[in-house]
């Protein structure tokens, strides 16, 4: 006798191709709402994508072009997360909801047949995703403007163009040969930026600054930097990075090298400068944020 994953696995194996003849019966008139094909993810890098997103138990975690829910139902099943599932055929929704119950965290996960371009996605800690090119590109602006900083995002095949991922991960799938062509796999890992494009006021120790300094910051999804200003003299800052809620980059001021470590909470950016003689506290404060 069948134990219920095990027969789990077997019905969704069976579904590409129902999924697309539903996705075909549509017409050409929902094709921009079509992200991709039904494809079911195989198992090791369902895996994979659950330990690179590092799940806990704390975690809401939402698969965009979810299939039959096996991602959602594992991160639930195997860490204890909540999760949701987005996926535009009714059928392979009906068919997650199913699972979810066999595996005893229907409790946990639902799953919602709608579109994926538009669905509120602001609760998720914890993003995933395989998708097509296009519509993976199409929905970089949605995560960075509505997702909070510090969510985490893996994006399975394909990289969220043009920002840069924080990592990736390559490996090879057996099982891809049969879905793509070939076993080649690559995971992009990728932690939403807070949003600190704008200009800042930027306070440091007296022994460094007397007065505050005007701060520029230019975000974009393929890079960061900023400018500093004191009225007289411009410097560029060095190596500016933007993790989640945490900032760092270099200022070379007045012919000291100074080193900044922070955070950066909505209008307010604060933490710790260090130079070579002089360690102590930093704060910015936001006075107009830039629009793109």
């Amino acid at each position: 006798m069948l134990d219920g994953m095990t027969l789990f696995r077997i019905i969704a194996l069976a579904w590409p191709l129902v999924a697309a003849q539903a996705a075909a019966a549509q017409g050409p008139e929902s094709k921009d709402n079509i992200a991709g094909p039904y494809v079911p993810t195989p198992w090791v890098i369902v895996d994979r994508m659950l330990a690179l997103a590092d799940i806990r138990a704390d975690d809401v975690v939402y698969d965009l072009g979810s299939g039959d829910g096996r991602l959602v139902i594992t991160a639930a099943r195997r860490f204890g997360a909540r999760g949701v599932g987005v996926e535009l055929q009714p059928e392979l929704v009906a068919l997650a909801n199913e699972g979810a119950k066999k595996e005893g965290v229907a409790d946990r996960v639902k799953f919602i047949q709608g579109d994926l371009f538009e669905t509120d996605i602001r609760e998720a800690t914890v993003v995933t995703l395989y998708l097509l090119p296009g519509s993976v590109t199409r929905l970089v602006p949605r995560f960075l403007a509505e997702l909070r900083p510090g969510t985490r995002i893996v994006s399975h095949d394909y990289p969220l163009s043009p920002w840069k991922p924080d990592k990736d991960v390559s490996m090879d799938v057996p099982e891809k040969e049969f879905i793509s062509g070939t076993t080649w796999t690559r995971l992009y890992y990728y932690v939403v930026p807070a949003r600190i494009r704008g200009e800042w006021e930027l306070t440091l120790p007296k022994r460094l600054a007397r007065t505050p300094l005007s701060l520029e910051v230019n975000q974009e999804p393929h890079m960061v930097g900023g400018l500093v200003s004191d009225g007289k003299s411009e410097d560029y800052l060095r190596d500016m990075r933007v993790l989640g809620e945490n900032v760092s980059f270099g200022l070379l001021y007045n012919g000291t090298m100074m080193t900044f470590e922070g955070k950066a909470a909505g209008d307010l950016m604060s933490g710790e400068v260090t130079s070579k003689e002089v360690h102590g506290p930093w704060t910015a404060r936001l006075k107009r944020s830039s629009p793109k």
